[in-house]
Parts: C-alpha cells; sequence; structure tokens
C-alpha cells in the first residue's frame, strides 16, 4: 500500500475505479500510532512533520487522540521511514522509544490490570482502540503461552517492519508493567533473518529469535500469566474499561459508494474544514473523479459527511461533556450547527424506526429509547 500516483480521469484511462474489483474493506488507526511511529523516527518535530505530511496525514501531530486514519495511510508512513532512514529495523528503533501513555487509553487497560495475564487479554480484546487492521490472539500450549500479532489486510512488503515494531512494543509494555527487563522465551518471525541483530537483542533481550517462521509472534512461560504488575491499579483499571467498552470495536461496514471515503472523512472532523478537495488528495483520486463516483452511487458529499457526523456523535457523549466540545469534535464551526444536525439526525431515527415498527408503535419505541446520555444538553 504504498503511495498511489493519482488516478487519471481522461476517457479510457486505467485505474481502480475503472474496474470496480471488490473492495477492500478500510481500517483504521487511532493517530495516535502514527504520532508515535513519525516522532519516534525522527531527530525534531519538522521532520517528524515531514513525514506524516509525505504519508498523507497533515494533522496527524495536531489532532485529537480520538481521531482515526486508514491504515494505508500507516503503511505509507512506514514506506517514507523506511526510505528516510535506511534502516531495515526501523520498526524495532521506533519501538524503542515507548513510554507509558504514547498509546492512549490502550496503554492503561494492560498497565492497570493485576496480571500479566488479565492485562494481555484486556489489550487483545481491545486493540481496535489503536488499530482495527490489528489482532493480538494468545494461545496456551502446554507450559508455553504464545502471543501472535497479525493484521487483517496489510502488505508483505512492509510486513517485517511492522510486525517487529508492533512485538517490540507489547513487550516494552510488559517490561514497564511488571518493572523488570522481562524477555519473552522465544521471538518468532516470518520474513527473513537480518544481517545484524542488536536492535532485536535490545527490543527482545535473551529471547530465542527465529526468523522464516508460520508466524509472527513471542512466547512466554505459563506462569509468566500470574506474575503481578507494579503498575496495577484496580480502581483505575475499572474507570478505563467502562471507557473501552463505550467505544467498541467498528462493526462490519456496509459497501460505501467510494471505499475509504468515510474513514477519511471521519480524519477530517477535528481539523474542523472538512473538504472534498482533500478528501479526493487522500483517495489518490481527482475531485472531478470522486464527485463522479459519488452520484453514480446515488449519494453526494454532502450526505457522506453527514453520515460520517452522525455515526460519530453516537459515541462522542462518552468522552465530551460540553456542546461546543463536541461540535469541534464533528468538524461543526459552533455549537448551534450540531443542535439543528441532531435535530436532524432524531427526526431521520424516528422515520426508521416507524419503518420498522408495526401501526401504532412508532411512539412507544421512540419514547422508550430516549436520548443517549449527555446529549440531550446538546439538543
Amino acid at each position: 500500500m504504498l503511495p498511489a500516483e493519482p488516478i487519471d480521469d481522461s476517457p479510457g484511462a486505467s485505474g481502480p475505479w475503472q474496474d470496480d474489483p471488490v473492495p477492500v474493506p478500510v481500517y483504521t488507526e487511532s493517530v495516535v500510532v502514527p504520532r508515535f511511529i513519525a516522532t519516534a523516527s525522527s531527530r525534531g518535530e519538522e521532520e517528524a512533520e515531514r513525514l506524516v505530511r509525505a504519508a498523507g496525514m497533515p494533522r496527524a501531530l495536531t489532532a485529537p487522540e480520538t481521531a482515526r486514519t486508514p491504515s494505508p495511510n500507516t503503511y505509507r508512513l512506514w514506506a517514507e521511514v523506511l526510505a528516510r532512514t535506511g534502516r531495515t529495523d526501523a520498526g524495532l528503533l521506533a519501538a524503542g522509544a515507548y513510554r507509558p501513555g504514547r498509546l492512549d487509553l490502550f496503554d492503561y487497560l494492560l498497565l492497570t490490570a493485576s496480571t500479566l495475564g488479565e492485562g494481555l487479554a484486556q489489550v487483545g480484546a481491545n486493540i481496535h482502540l489503536v488499530s482495527s487492521n490489528s489482532l493480538l490472539t494468545t494461545e496456551e500450549s502446554g507450559d508455553e503461552v504464545t502471543v501472535t500479532y497479525a493484521v487483517r489486510h496489510g502488505d508483505d512488503r512492509l510486513r517485517a517492519v511492522v510486525a517487529e515494531f508492533s512485538l517490540a512494543v507489547v513487550t516494552a509494555q510488559v517490561r514497564h508493567a511488571t518493572g523488570s527487563a522481562f524477555a519473552p522465551r522465544r521471538v518468532t518471525f516470518a520474513h527473513r533473518a537480518p544481517a545484524h541483530s542488536a536492535a532485536h537483542r535490545a527490543a527482545f533481550g535473551a529471547a530465542d529469535l527465529q526468523f522464516g517462521a508460520e508466524r509472527d509472534a513471542f512466547t512466554l512461560h505459563r506462569r509468566d500469566l500470574e506474575r503481578p504488575l507494579v503498575t496495577a491499579d484496580p480502581a483505575l483499571a475499572a474507570i478505563i474499561r467502562r471507557t473501552a467498552a463505550s467505544l467498541p470495536a467498528p462493526r462490519e461496514a456496509r459497501p460505501q459508494a467510494v471505499p475509504g471515503l468515510r474513514e477519511v472523512i471521519a480524519g477530517q472532523l477535528p481539523d474542523g474544514r472538512p473538504s472534498l478537495a482533500e478528501a479526493a488528495r487522500q483517495l489518490s483520486v481527482s475531485p472531478r473523479t470522486l464527485q463522479r463516483r459519488l452520484g453514480a452511487s446515488g449519494t453526494t458529499w454532502r450526505a457522506e459527511l453527514d453520515a460520517v457526523r452522525r455515526d460519530q456523535a453516537a459515541g462522542l457523549h462518552a468522552l465530551e461533556t460540553g456542546p461546543e466540545a463536541r461540535a469541534a469534535r464533528l468538524g461543526f464551526a459552533e455549537s448551534r450547527s450540531l443542535r439543528r444536525a441532531m435535530h436532524r439526525w432524531d427526526a431521520a431515527r424516528g422515520r426508521e424506526d416507524a419503518g420498522r415498527a408495526g401501526p401504532g408503535q412508532d411512539g412507544e419505541r421512540r419514547h422508550d429509547r430516549g436520548r443517549p446520555e449527555g446529549q440531550a444538553e446538546a439538543s
């Protein structure tokens, strides 16, 4: 998923839109992921800014932590890092800059747990908080426990750097949580062995390193799961888990008029200036092509923008307290615009419920449903 050349709009041009293949679902990362990668791979803020801009994420360093960006942009960022540093171990070097809090809420799911096993279970179940494209699974066999990292859709050319970064970050999390120079029993990677392994040793200590394996994973002793964490905080853990529960894994997306458009729009909202031209640039098409695709699918830019705002608003009441803050997160200039939009969305929900309910049931359903907590003031 390296940066694509802009698609030619001229008649007879070839490109992804002309053949209409079955679209690959667009997965997303929390903006804290590319922010971490860029800053850890740079010698200063200006260099980090150049990296994220080259990867198509100009607001990655300043967007709120709740913003998300399409996974292809994160792969573009890794490609930029590799090209600029010339280091095949760039993922391990970036992971070396890990400190608790770099991954926002996700970090504290592990750090506040009572035991390592409990913490690993929490991060595995909630990895969508940082990446809906990632999977972190734990499997027990005999006296060993293997934690495997995988992606739903990736780029084989960048698999090594992504896998090394991800497993090194989880290992660093465990080290902070246990307060020790923790080393896995074994670490396996699917890619070939590198010429030098100093960075691997720094990341994984005395672990048995194996390359050319079937999967990217690290293995622990089963007894390690019972290790108490020095960062355990039961009271804070309860709060962190309630917050994580209010941000469930994304549902399987319905087919989009333009695959990836809604994720791009969601990334623009915190900046307050959603733009069709900028969305087209991030999707590597011209504005004219984007408008034509939307029209052919029976929708418009405004309709897609409104749909994204409506979806985002459903979860914001758990994160923001005031109407001005909610309006800003949704890209509205003022809370009055948000109130008008919410009235429109409520009316649309009422019509949808009326269509699903039988005659005479609509009023009762709307009364029972009520408004999500925290939205009364905004409407």
